[in-house]
C-alpha cells in the first residue's frame, strides 16, 4: 500500500479510508473543480436528515492478524457509547484470506481468547464475508479486502499481538453475542442486507456508491446517473434500516 498510494513511512499502510465522513477523515467528492463531502449527500442517498453519512468504506491490506476485537451492536451503541447505531460490517475479498470469527470455546474467559479459540475461514477471491456486530473476529495475514460498514469508529479489543495499544475487555463482555460468526457468501453477486445491498456489475443505473476493484481501488457517488465500468465493480446501495432509524 505505501507503494501504491506514494506514502514514504517507516511504518506499513494497513488501511486507505475510502469514503469517510469522521471529523478530519472527511473524504472530498470532486467532479470537475466542484468538491462536497459525505455529508452533503446524505439526504439525497439516505432520504432522511442523519447525524453523519452512515457508511464507512475502507480498502484493508493485513500483513498480520489484526486484533481480535468486537464491535457493539445498534442498541448498545445508543446506551453505552451515545452513538446512533453500531457497527455491522462486511468484507469483499480480492484475494485469499484468511479469518478467525465466532467463538469456538465458549469456557475460556473472554480476556484468555486467542485466534486458536476462534472458528478460522479461508474466503476465497469473490467471496463475501458478513460480520455482525457482536461477532468476536480477526481479519488475517494476507487478506485484501474492501470494508463495507456503518460509520462507527467504535472497536472494542480483546487481544492485540502485544502491540501495546489499549484494550476494551469490560465493553467487549457486553458487546460480545458469544453464539455470533460470520457468514461467508462464496463467489458473491448480489447480497441483500437492513444496513445496505452489494452488487456485482459493470452498470450502473440510479444513485449509489461504486468502488473499482482495480489495483488501486476508485470510488464513486453516483447521483441519479447511468455509468458503465470497464470491468465489474461493487455497487452499494442504501438499505432499509436508515429509513426506519428512529
Amino acid at each position: 500500500m505505501n507503494e501504491l498510494y506514494k506514502v514514504d513511512t517507516q511504518d506499513p499502510v494497513g488501511e486507505v479510508w475510502l469514503l469517510s465522513d469522521f471529523q478530519n477523515m472527511r473524504t472530498e467528492l470532486c467532479e470537475g473543480e466542484r468538491c462536497i463531502y459525505p455529508n452533503d449527500l446524505t439526504k439525497t442517498l439516505f432520504h432522511k436528515d442523519l447525524p453523519r453519512f452512515p457508511l464507512l468504506v475502507k480498502y484493508i491490506c493485513a500483513n498480520d492478524w489484526l486484533s481480535v476485537q468486537v464491535h457493539p451492536d445498534d442498541e448498545l451503541a445508543k446506551s453505552l457509547e451515545g452513538d446512533p447505531w453500531g457497527k455491522n460490517e462486511c468484507w469483499y475479498f480480492l484475494q485469499k484470506g484468511r479469518i478467525a470469527a465466532g467463538i469456538t470455546r465458549q469456557e475460556k474467559p473472554l480476556e484468555d481468547l486467542r485466534n486458536g479459540d476462534l472458528r478460522i475461514l479461508t474466503p476465497e477471491r469473490g467471496d463475501l464475508a458478513c460480520l455482525q456486530a457482536g461477532t468476536v473476529h480477526s481479519l488475517g495475514p494476507g487478506s485484501k479486502v474492501i470494508e463495507i460498514q456503518q460509520a462507527s469508529d467504535m472497536t472494542y479489543r480483546i487481544y492485540d499481538w502485544g502491540r501495546g495499544r489499549e484494550l476494551h475487555l469490560d465493553k467487549a463482555r457486553v458487546a460480545t453475542k458469544a453464539a455470533a460468526s460470520a457468514i461467508v457468501i462464496e463467489e458473491m453477486r448480489k447480497f441483500d442486507w437492513k444496513y445496505f445491498s452489494i452488487e456485482l456489475t459493470k452498470k450502473v443505473e440510479g444513485s449509489g456508491i461504486v468502488i473499482t476493484l482495480s489495483e488501486v481501488p476508485e470510488l464513486h457517488v453516483l447521483i441519479d446517473d447511468r455509468e458503465e465500468f470497464s470491468e465489474e465493480a461493487l455497487l452499494v446501495r442504501p438499505g432499509s434500516f436508515w429509513s426506519e432509524l428512529l
